[in-house]
């Protein structure tokens, strides 16, 4: 029986309490997780609160870039684990998973690198009640600590919604 444990601070992390999983294709029990508690997330919150003091706040345009092309990469190589992981949770037949989900997890990371990359920076002036101006511009950083719970159904990993197509299973 396969065992998901929680992350935190670059460590899996055990809890008093687990779910289960399974699978909706044949009913049977597929895994077993561990359900994180308040404390759990309080832990992780403050963990990438202080990671975005070191230097993973300061990395530049190209570091986050490479990043996400290395999570692309990861997943096309563990491309047989995300396949059987994906039709054990959602009870997809291998054959559209193969040919959608999975891919598309791993181009959605591509897509984002591309779209930091080349997004352009903006700069403008605005008049102000005192006549002198104003000017406005764009500093690209991290915002911060974003907790998401995302649609499971496709792809695995990131969703977009704005983008689904007729695959999509809503």
């Amino acid at each position: 029986m396969r065992e998901i444990k929680g992350f935190i601070n670059g460590e899996f992390v055990n809890s008093a309490e687990f779910g289960d999983i399974y699978s909706p294709a044949t009913g049977q029990m597929v895994s077993q997780y561990h359900v994180t508690s308040t404390q759990q997330v309080d832990e992780a919150v403050n963990a990438a609160k202080e990671a975005l003091k070191g230097p993973w706040g300061d990395f530049s345009l190209q570091q986050r870039v490479d990043i996400l092309y290395k999570i692309a990469d990861g997943i096309d190589a563990r491309f047989d684990e995300f396949l059987k992981a994906e039709c054990l949770d959602t009870g997809k037949p291998y054959s559209l998973a193969r040919h959608i989900d999975i891919p598309r997890g791993a181009a959605n990371f591509k897509v984002f690198a591309d779209t930091i990359k080349n997004a352009a920076d903006e700069a403008f002036h605005m008049p102000t009640p005192d006549g002198t101006g104003a000017l406005n511009y764009t500093a690209r950083k991290p915002k911060g600590v974003i907790g998401v719970i995302g649609p499971w159904n496709l792809p695995p990993i990131v969703n977009d919604v704005e983008n689904c197509t007729s695959s999509c299973l809503w």
